[in-house]
């Protein structure tokens, strides 16, 4: 999971540009902001999606289609938060998983009027998963946001597995290392950008570098996202265009639950 473009039920806010992410950047804005508050009332909350294409630390999940995605999460004391996420996808032209779960709890502190932080732990799902290959693998995340507008996120997995043109590997470990920014710009309308490094050298022995601009809009009950998206030529050589690929996408996200 990653960051970028929060979906706002998924895990720490889904990103549907990098994720996860999710864990990651994005947890700032939907599970670590509000901590005012110390009872132990549980809030439920959820959301709907559409994407033109779910791009997660920037490599392409639909090969460039479209994806509904959505998720429900419980948030618990203002500091945890737990929660399901799913998506479609198609990493490999119909072969392989159609569908993405990903369960997660996180945990949130607030260490100044400005400054909080946050860990999140994601188990990654592919129900329908080859029964040869599984791609199922565990994620943790650590981010710190200033004034929900900078944010710094570090996630690494312990047992990740993808194929690229150098082969298939399972069951190693994999780094990712996000900066974004937001700035709320007038009438709802917010501006976003973004860069991460991800390094897959247990995997393939090789290292790239990814990132976004976007728009936002934001209502009570839904936002929308235009996103141009970055990733850059060692991602393309090692996955190819159609997962690494350099492209505009756009998201609706419908939230429903309470509003504050």
């Amino acid at each position: 999971m990653s960051t970028f473009i929060a979906n706002d039920a998924s895990p720490i806010a889904r990103p549907a540009i990098v994720s996860g992410i999710v864990s990651g950047v994005a947890c700032a804005f939907g599970c670590i902001a509000p901590l005012h508050a110390a009872h132990a009332e549980i809030k439920w909350a959820g959301s709907l999606a559409v994407t033109s294409d779910y791009i997660q630390q920037g490599l392409s999940q639909t090969q460039g289609e479209p994806a509904l995605q959505g998720g429900l999460r419980a948030q618990i004391d203002e500091r945890w938060t737990v929660g399901a996420w799913a998506s479609a996808i198609d990493r490999y032209h119909g072969q392989g998983a159609s569908t993405e779960i990903d369960l997660y709890a996180a945990r949130a502190w607030r260490l100044s009027p400005d400054w909080v932080t946050s860990v999140t732990a994601t188990h990654y799902f592919y129900p329908d998963d080859s029964p040869y290959v599984s791609y199922d693998y565990d994620e943790v995340a650590a981010s710190v946001g200033f004034r929900s507008m900078l944010f710094a996120t570090v996630a690494w997995s312990p047992n990740y597995g993808d194929v690229s043109y150098e082969g298939y590997a399972d069951d190693r470990s994999a780094l990712s290392y996000e900066l974004s920014a937001n700035q709320p710009l007038f009438a709802g309308w917010s501006g976003n950008v973004g860069v991460g490094y991800r390094d897959l050298s247990d995997l393939f022995d090789e290292q790239y570098w990814y990132g976004h601009a976007g728009l936002m809009h934001a209502t009570d009950r839904f936002t929308i996202h235009l996103t141009y998206t970055y990733v850059d030529r060692t991602a393309r050589e090692l996955f190819g265009h159609e997962r690494a690929a350099i492209t505009w996408l756009g998201t609706v996200i419908w939230r429903f639950g309470p509003l504050h």
